[in-house]
């Protein structure tokens, strides 16, 4: 297992995102997924992208699938109903994720958000069926990481930097 390595402005620019809300034993949840997307360059190597993406997790105090579903207290922030800003232990930037829609309308009224991280590559743009069987593996594998939020007020995210995805 690589060790993780702190998140960089670099690494927030580079991942991938997806979103959804799903019917879950605890009742509806807004779900979003961060991936890195496969090697592009030479350097880049698999366990290069698994470091940064544990990482991630790491600066979002995330859990393995086979834990208990951590809170990871007050990370989510909603900015302009648009966008959701999440905000890392000991990293100067804010990740950003054009949300919109349904999902940002059911976060902005306090849902419950998961945020998973996923250690293996997954391509931009992947179809919701790749991103579901994506999902259900890496969980089976362990290799997804988890925790439960909820949206906060933007201003209490005031930080130097915002990255989008």
């Amino acid at each position: 297992m690589p060790a993780s390595v702190a998140p960089s402005a670099g690494l927030l620019a580079s991942v991938a995102a997806w979103f959804w809300i799903d019917l879950t034993q605890a009742g509806h949840v807004a779900f979003l997924l961060i991936a890195h997307p496969p090697e592009r360059r030479p350097d880049e190597s698999p366990q290069e992208i698994e470091a940064r993406m544990r990482g991630l997790a790491d600066a979002l105090t995330l859990a393995a699938p086979h834990k208990p579903l951590p809170h990871i207290g007050p990370r989510l922030f909603m900015h302009r109903s648009a966008d959701a800003l999440l905000s890392l232990d000991d990293c100067d930037y804010l990740l950003r994720v054009p949300i919109g829609g349904e999902w940002a309308r059911f976060a902005c009224a306090g849902g419950t958000v998961t945020i998973a991280v996923g250690l293996d590559p997954l391509g931009p743009g992947a179809p919701l069926a790749v991103v579901d069987a994506y999902v259900t593996e890496r969980v089976i594998e362990g290799r997804l990481y988890l925790g439960k939020t909820r949206a906060e007020h933007p201003r209490s995210a005031a930080r130097p930097g915002v990255i989008p995805v």
